[in-house]
Formats: C-alpha cells, structure tokens, sequence
C-alpha cells in the first residue's frame, strides 16, 4: 500500500493532521506513506512512525496542477501515478489541481478543505478527519497529536541540556506566533520570567527562538540579563519536541502557535499554558488534558501577567 499526504500551510497546520495520519498508520501499519509538503515541518514525522518519506511542495514542475489544459511533467505524472491512495489539502476553489491529479491516475483520491469552518466549535484535528471518513476510518475520543522522537533527537536534546545544574527545572517560554494580534506583550513576558525565576530557586527559563522570532528574543535576552535562562536557538523541529520531553522541561508557556502544538505533542504530561488573544481555542488550543488556556480581553495585550504567574506557579508546585 501506498500512500501520499499532500500537506501545506504551517507547523501548527501539519500537526493538528496527525491524528488523520495516526488512522492511515494503524490501518495499515506496513504501508508506504509519504508527505508532499515542507520538508523542514513534516520531518518531525518523518521515520518517527508516521511517515516513510517526505517530497518538497515547493518544486516548480507542480505548479502546473494549478493551470487548466496544463502540460504536467511525465516524472510528476508517474510519481502521482505510483500511489495507491492520494489525500489531498490543498486549497483548490476550481478544482483544477483535482483534475490534474486524476490525470495521474493513481488508485483513489480524496480531497477535503484545508480551512476549518467558521463557528466549527471542535478541535481542528476532528476536520481535518474528516478527509479519511470515506475509508471508515474516524477519530475516537482523542484527537490530541503526539510525536515520536528518535534516540538520535533525545541525545541531540540531552547534549543541549548538558551542563545544566542538577535539580534545575526549566519553563519553556516561546514568545512568538505566526500573527502580532496573537502575541502577548514582550514586557508581560519579561516580567513574568523575573517572577517566575524569583518565585522558585530551583526554575530556568528556557527560550525557544524560531527564525521568525528574533525580535521578541533580543527583547528577551536583554530583559533577562540577570535571570537564568537558556536559549533554544531554532533548533531543529525533532530536536526541539525531543527537548520538550525530557523531565527537566516542567512547563511550556507559548501563544496559538505551531510550537505550542508542538510542544503538547511532545509529551502527554507536559504541563501548557496556552495564551489566547482573537482565535477560537475550542478549535486551536491543543485538546488534550494538562494544556491550560488563558485568553486575553477583549485583547491578549489585556491578560494580565499575575494571573498568567499564578497560573504557572499552581503548575509547578504540583510538579515540585
């Protein structure tokens, strides 16, 4: 059997499909499964039980699907061609990339929207399931994500946190996202880190830097000069989740981010706390027990640091 994923859009978008992904493996746990998508952001999956290979979205020759009456690449034809099943979220209002696709002829094709519907009310991940209905496969109680570090990614993390004083527990903070109106204020993020860090001897910050992060990381590191931190300086996307999963990692704090749902993933009791600001979390927060979500109003800008302080401390009491 095999199976190809066809995946866009951001981490936080490829992780909330991996429960529909999680149903293809345990249907078929021997098939060849593979990702058209980004590379960088589907490697967290890739020989870590869900994916056997990943194929970048973003090679020319594909944009042909997207033409009516389009000349496609032979090798694309035949690649396409290959699959016994293609599943598709690829925002496609015309359906020309379908009709492309059935050009191909692989086995079967299925299709569902990559957008979540207004007023959808669930966890996006019961969506995004909805593409896999058809083969009667469905979503069960739980539609929380998890990831399957390597033994590569958890000595990867272990050497980063080599050299860490014995007994130190470390509060992940990532203080960006993929949208201003989503991000808390740089200044509450300081002055909750200074708190925290006072608040318990025994605690260091770690800061969790993507490449679209550098400016709310030099706020950071300049505002805690004398607080104990670490900086996760964009680690890869294994490596990072790996790091989440060790013991020492006591609390995450971050916005509706990809590296939110990456870090609920990582590990099933790691504590979170997810800061909301305009986004629905009933959709977007990650639905597993232990995430708590605190929503700012009428704005994020508007949370205000003591209750995310106490918030975070009644967690690390109970994990002291």
């Amino acid at each position: 059997m095999k199976i190809l994923f066809i995946r866009g859009g951001a981490l936080g978008d490829f992780i909330v499909t991996l429960p529909t992904l999680r149903l293809l493996r345990q249907r078929w746990p021997d098939a060849h499964i593979e990702v058209l998508g980004h590379p960088r952001l589907s490697e967290i999956a890739l020989q870590r039980y869900y994916l056997n290979a990943i194929r970048s979205v973003d090679r020319g020759p594909l944009s042909a699907f997207f033409t009516p009456r389009a000349v496609l690449d032979p090798a694309w034809m035949d690649y396409i061609g290959s699959f016994d099943l293609v599943l598709s979220y690829f925002y496609d209002p015309d359906g020309l990339f379908l009709l492309n696709l059935q050009r191909c002829q692989p086995g079967r094709i299925l299709t569902h929207s990559p957008r979540v519907p207004e007023e959808f009310g669930r966890p996006a991940a019961r969506h995004f399931a909805g593409m896999v209905e058809p083969l009667g496969l469905a979503l069960a109680d739980d539609a929380a994500s998890d990831l399957f570090p390597s033994p590569e990614d958890a000595a990867a993390a272990r050497a980063f946190l080599n050299g860490l004083k014995p007994g130190t527990r470390l509060a992940a903070i990532h203080p960006g996202s993929g949208g201003e109106t989503k991000n808390w204020p740089g200044e509450s993020w300081a002055e909750l880190g200074r708190r925290l860090t006072g608040a318990s001897p025994d605690l260091a910050l770690l800061l969790v830097e993507g490449e679209a992060d550098a400016e709310p990381a030099r706020f950071l590191i300049e505002a805690w000069k004398e607080v104990p931190h670490l900086r996760a300086r964009e680690l890869p996307l294994p490596i990072l989740a790996a790091l989440f999963g060790e013991k020492e990692t006591a609390l995450f704090l971050g916005h509706d981010s990809g590296i939110t749902h990456l870090a609920a993933a990582s590990r099933r009791d790691l504590p979170v706390v997810a800061l909301f600001g305009p986004t629905d979390p009933a959709v977007w927060a990650p639905p597993r027990p232990g995430v708590r979500v605190l929503k700012g109003v009428p704005a994020l800008k508007d949370l205000a640091v003591e209750e995310v302080f106490e918030a975070a401390v009644a967690i690390l009491k109970k994990t002291d």
